[in-house]
């Protein structure tokens, strides 16, 4: 059954799925990083193996699709290039800088020997609280996230790789996390013709060759069913009314709002629905689901499935690609020009003396969402400003703080002359947004940093000196110290709209 998108846990491929893929059965693969990653050589061996047992049976190299976003979603860390994501560009507005992102993202991801990717996404950031959508949106205006978007699809598909928009018909306006509930959105068609599908009506003028389907409901279109499962969204809006004539392949099976389902049920769903390849993820028992959903294979599923497999590039770059230095200085000029200064409280830039201290602060970094890496990533802001001043002082925020974590905090920066304090989602962290407060009521007010979405500020309003970098990766710390100590101008324009900054 082509039509399905496998998975497997391991490093290397069970011995029935490259006998299924020899024997023509199997056409896809989604790879994770906590599943099948231990290293760039042995991953490359991996998908070799899937691309060689294709080849057995006569067949083009299988499409291997996986979540290297950028930023906050990156299945293949270091030593990949570790780019600073969607949000990022959005404060850049250089479609330039996208297409440069995306073509970082497509040569990495061929010498590994993947050749899909999950990305980018065409969601409008409308709601601050959505953490499931959050900096992998390009921002809240739908002209910008097209054109970055239209510009990120260029750069991977100029590589070699599929570009897949997500998440249609657009996630951003939803407050709760689709891997966990079946979000609403309510919205009119003239609302979302407007704003959600602005982006995705641009992408398929523009010869987008995949669209990813997300599994909320969108009350304008079919009040009761998901997107993915739902036959009035993909085959009559997506495929009919919007004219998509490439593949169109579902967020993962094993989300709450689809698996709920049961998991052939919700397969035969998506299929009978319009969607031409399902990602299976983590649903257990695969190639029975195999056997069992062949009845519903689609000739004209097929076709395109076997179009895209054609059309694979063969042979692979080589692996030192992987953050080389030209993938470094596009992901550290993103990074530069991205940061934003909302607030400026007239000190900077910070000229300490050499007996003056600095103080940092950083979050404990964690997923806020299933689709996120971020607990792979260190947070070296204070290693970024040491390197510029060496009495600086790092302390770490554990995630959910409490009342004597944030009060050993306070004590041990009590004599610090400068404080910079990063945050991540302090607008939904008592803790966080207690700390900064607590700094300020004292007389000590920090200098912040939303590492982050940029809605921080609406928790602590009175700070004065505030600036948002969009990404805690190393790139980004990099360019925050270079801003704070008069280095470079923050360049950056806010991609989303701050409520009551006053």
């Amino acid at each position: 059954m082509q039509q399905l998108m496998h998975s497997f846990p391991g490093t290397e491929p069970p011995a029935d799925i490259l006998a299924a893929v020899e024997r023509g059965e199997i056409g896809a693969f989604c790879l994770f990083g906590h599943w099948n990653f231990a290293s760039v050589a042995q991953f490359r061996a991996l998908t070799e193996a899937l691309i060689d047992a294709a080849a057995r049976g006569g067949f083009p190299p299988p499409l291997i699709g996986i979540d290297q976003e950028g930023g906050q979603l990156m299945a293949v860390g270091q030593p990949a290039t570790e780019l600073p994501g969607n949000m990022a560009l959005g404060a850049t507005r250089s479609p330039e800088l996208a297409e440069q992102a995306g073509r970082v993202l497509g040569r990495e991801l061929r010498a590994l020997g993947v050749n899909m990717n999950f990305a980018p996404s065409l969601d409008i950031n409308v709601n601050p609280a959505s953490q499931a959508v959050g900096v992998r949106s390009f921002g809240a205006d739908p002209a910008l996230v097209t054109e970055l978007g239209l510009a990120m699809i260029r750069g991977l598909e100029a590589e070699g790789v599929i570009a897949t928009a997500k998440h249609f018909p657009g996630h951003g306006a939803t407050e709760s996390d689709s891997h966990h509930v079946a979000a609403v959105v309510p919205h009119t068609m003239a609302r979302m013709n407007r704003v959600e599908l602005a982006p995705f009506r641009a992408a398929i003028e523009a010869g987008v060759r995949a669209i990813m389907t997300t599994h909320v409901i969108f009350a304008a279109l079919d009040p009761a069913n998901p997107a993915t499962v739902s036959p009035a969204i993909l085959d009559g809006h997506l495929r009919r009314a919007m004219g998509f004539g490439g593949l169109i392949v579902t967020d993962a099976m094993d989300m709450h709002p689809v698996a709920r389902l049961g998991a052939e049920a919700s397969v035969r769903g998506a299929l009978d629905a319009g969607a031409d390849l399902v990602l299976l993820a983590h649903l257990p028992d695969q190639l029975a689901l195999s056997r069992n959903l062949r009845d519903r294979a689609r000739p004209g599923a097929v076709a395109r499935i076997d179009a895209l497999r054609a059309s694979i590039p063969r042979a692979l770059p080589p692996l030192d690609v992987l953050g080389c230095a030209e993938h470094h200085h596009v992901a550290q000029t993103i990074a530069d020009r991205a940061i934003t200064l909302v607030r400026d409280g007239g000190r900077l830039p910070l000229r300490p003396s050499p007996d003056q201290r600095i103080a940092v602060i950083t979050p404990e970094p964690r997923d806020l969402t299933p689709a996120d890496t971020s607990s792979h990533v260190r947070i070296d802001l204070a290693g970024a400003i040491r390197r510029r001043h060496p009495r600086t002082d790092a302390f770490t925020l554990p995630g959910g703080a409490s009342g004597a974590d944030v009060s050993a905090i306070l004590a041990a920066c009590q004599g610090a002359d400068r404080v910079v304090v990063g945050t991540v989602a302090a607008d939904q962290d008592p803790s966080q947004a207690e700390l900064v407060r607590a700094l300020h009521r004292r007389g000590q007010p920090p200098i912040v940093v939303a590492l982050r979405t940029p809605f921080d500020i609406t928790a602590f309003p009175e700070v004065d000196t505030y600036l948002c970098a969009y990404s805690i990766r190393a790139v980004s710390t990099e360019a925050v110290a270079r801003v704070l100590f008069g280095e470079i101008e923050a360049a950056g324009a806010l991609p989303c709209p701050i409520a009551a900054q006053a």
